[in-house]
């Protein structure tokens, strides 16, 4: 059994630095105990309910506080992001932490989305054009890409992550259209249901 722990960062009575600060503090007492994981979601807009925009700035500061806990994206919203950004700050945070990221992705709801500016109707194909190319920037070499949403020419991407090939890659599941695009890339599935590999693509990365 692994324990983990989610963060919404959910303190709406309290001041913005209360919440980071305790939160901090929690997490690395969460590392002193023995826990596995901790998540922390990406959210905009939802006053009240999430002051958690930006999950890679808390895992830096975490990154150097902790020493065994693992740093779980829960999630990126892909069609928020340029795809190599992504790359760049999971890596990144992988660097700093020694390995102990696990990436996880997802697209969000309507109401942020159009609060971003983008077209709901857009976000499946965004994510899954997004999904496709982030470990193919962490690739070795030079990185290039044309497609629908991102037209990168050939460019170097660095850093690359510490865990090879890559950290470990997760998917929001909240519906079941989501489940055969995970189950193609060899992805895990995270749900309403807990955490599962995807069957045959998670034993290719000898995870099941």
């Amino acid at each position: 059994m692994k324990l983990s722990l989610a963060y919404e960062m959910q303190r709406p009575v309290l001041d913005d630095h209360a919440v980071i600060e305790e939160t901090i503090e929690q997490c690395v007492l969460a590392d002193r105990m023995g826990f596995d994981y901790v998540w922390f979601v990406e959210h905009h807009f939802l006053t009240g309910f999430s002051m958690s925009p930006c999950p890679e700035v808390i895992f830096g500061a975490l990154s150097k506080l902790t020493k065994r806990i693992r740093l779980g994206f829960g999630v990126v919203i892909l069609p928020y992001h340029h795809p190599v950004r992504v790359a760049e700050r999971v890596a990144m945070v992988d660097q700093l932490s020694k390995g102990r990221v696990d990436f996880g992705t997802g697209r969000s709801a309507p109401y942020e989305q159009m609060g971003m500016g983008i077209d709901p109707r857009d976000t499946r194909d965004m994510w899954e054009e997004s999904l496709a190319m982030v470990p193919k920037i962490w690739e070795k070499g030079l990185f290039s890409w044309e497609g629908k949403f991102w037209r990168v020419p050939p460019r170097e991407v660095l850093p690359k992550p510490y865990q090879q090939p890559h950290p470990l890659i997760w998917v929001a599941a909240m519906q079941p259209s989501t489940l055969p695009t995970g189950g193609r890339e060899g992805h895990w599935c995270h749900g309403p249901r807990g955490q599962c590999p995807f069957g045959a693509g998670a034993a290719r990365q000898g995870l099941s």
